[in-house]
């Protein structure tokens, strides 16, 4: 018995600290890998900009509590629905982040070439950066070089933890940029180095993609020159091509709007650079089904002309009075709960030019003519019949262009909050909409643009109380 015994205890020390099945081999790992790839779980945010309006009769009684608060730029909000929600999205990104370092633990110890365990090393470098982006850009206030040093982050966490339930302090603006800049520059030299191991999957990082995600974060840092060398590479590697709408018009004329909502992200049909897919109904519900309770924005639902195709993604549902149009963008939505899967886009091709656009005319020597080559390109694909627009005569006038097509082409797709942060716009909120005083009134720059950490995180981690985002 005592032999029996003893034996027990040795395989429960050999045994991993927290119950894992042990990772053995490059295939293993992969699996973690796709596993770790992140939903776009911050497409509630489109409910605190000015893309969207609340119009209340309509909305679903169970919403409310949710999503008024948050319209309204509130730190407190219920948690009855617990997705499409700043809670949801901590507690998501977190999760992935604990999946990279999985594999970044792992990759040099199990079987396999060397190339393949330097491709999923890189891979998961590059989803670790991506979720640090994710998470300093919601919950912190937006990058500054010279107040980046006292700015609240977010906690880093760069291991997997080997306590039960450890607690961690918020690192600094600088200090998440600094991690973020780090893994993304190993990430790409170890892809780059091992090439051939990349997968050729839309769900998963691509050269293309991983240069869009070095345009993003430049374009968030006002890296102007870095912003629009890093789009170069991708459109060296994919070319100018960006969805087809009169395409998806015809496909929804010939069939319905729900399986034109379930194409509209096909990777076999459009130039997407990166796609998530997943089946959960609620990351777009306050924006997605006409009972949640906020529609399109006049500027936008009604001010988008008859020549342009994007007038066609809207969804109407009501009168001129009530204005319940919704945007029509990803499929598993409540209006279409039998929706098998969805698709969210990471990267396109549409942003990426829309990145360069920008960075050209705030870079050191502007170029106007650049800028508005790629603000064409994609409104030849969506201006029928197309004519091209006269040629700006000063930096403002070209500015407000590329920033004007932006929010249009993007609307719905989550990127608009980031936007109206580091572009310091003011915001309105009404709970009528025809109200002549706004409820709530967002200032450029204001505090409120760090979305508090969530009550759950602050349970879990109780060092996080006392480092809430100011007020």
């Amino acid at each position: 018995m005592t032999a029996l015994s003893l034996s027990s205890c040795d395989k429960f020390i050999d045994a991993p600290y927290d119950n894992r099945v042990e990772l053995k081999s490059t295939e293993e790992l992969e699996g973690i890998i796709t596993n770790a790839y992140p939903l776009r779980a911050d497409i509630f945010t489109e409910i605190m900009t000015d893309n969207f309006h609340h119009y209340a009769s309509t909305m679903q009684a169970s919403n409310g509590a949710t999503y008024i608060p948050i319209y309204l730029w509130k730190d407190e909000y219920s948690e009855s629905i617990t997705t499409a929600t700043p809670t949801y999205a901590y507690s998501h990104y977190y999760k992935k982040i604990y999946e990279a370092n999985l594999v970044i633990e792992e990759a040099e110890r199990v079987s396999g070439t060397d190339l393949k365990r330097k491709a999923l090393l890189g891979e998961a470098l590059m989803l670790r950066a991506y979720g640090y982006f994710s998470l300093v850009n919601l919950f912190s206030l937006h990058y500054d070089e010279a107040k980046n040093a006292q700015n609240l982050g977010v906690p880093l966490i760069t291991e997997v933890p080997k306590e039960n339930r450890g607690t961690f302090d918020r690192a600094t603006v600088k200090e998440v940029y600094d991690q973020i800049d780090a893994d993304m520059e190993k990430g790409l030299a170890l892809l780059k180095e091992a090439s051939h191991e990349i997968s050729r999957s839309p769900y998963r990082f691509t050269m293309a993609s991983i240069y869009a995600f070095f345009s993003r974060v430049n374009l968030y840092k006002g890296k102007w020159e870095e912003a629009a060398r890093y789009a170069d590479l991708v459109v060296e590697d994919r070319g100018t091509v960006v969805r087809k709408l009169s395409e998806d018009i015809t496909r929804k004329k010939s069939t319905s709007e729900v399986y034109f909502a379930q194409e509209i992200m096909n990777p076999s049909i459009h130039p997407n650079l990166l796609l998530v897919t997943q089946t959960n109904v609620f990351l777009c519900r306050p924006i997605g089904y006409r009972l949640g309770g906020f529609y399109l924005a006049h500027d936008i639902f009604y001010r988008t002309p008859s020549t342009d195709l994007r007038n066609q993604l809207y969804s109407s549902g009501g009168t001129v009075i009530d204005s319940v149009a919704l945007i029509i963008k990803y499929a598993t939505q409540p209006n279409n709960p039998n929706a098998a899967a969805s698709r969210y886009d990471a990267f396109t091709m549409e942003e990426v030019l829309l990145n360069r656009a920008e960075a050209n005319l705030k870079k050191a020597s502007p170029d106007i003519a650049k800028a508005m080559a790629d603000i064409e390109a994609i409104r030849k694909e969506r201006i029928s019949p197309y004519r091209a627009l006269t040629t700006p005569g000063s930096l403002e006038a070209a500015l407000k262009i590329v920033l004007d097509e932006r929010k249009l082409e993007l609307v719905g797709q989550g990127f608009r909050w980031y936007d109206i942060k580091r572009l310091g716009l003011r915001i309105e909120h009404r709970l009528v909409r025809t109200s002549s005083k706004p409820d709530e009134v967002l200032e450029p720059n204001d505090l409120r643009t760090a979305i508090q950490i969530p009550i759950p995180a602050r349970v879990g981690n109780p060092k996080l109380e006392n480092q809430l985002n100011p007020r």
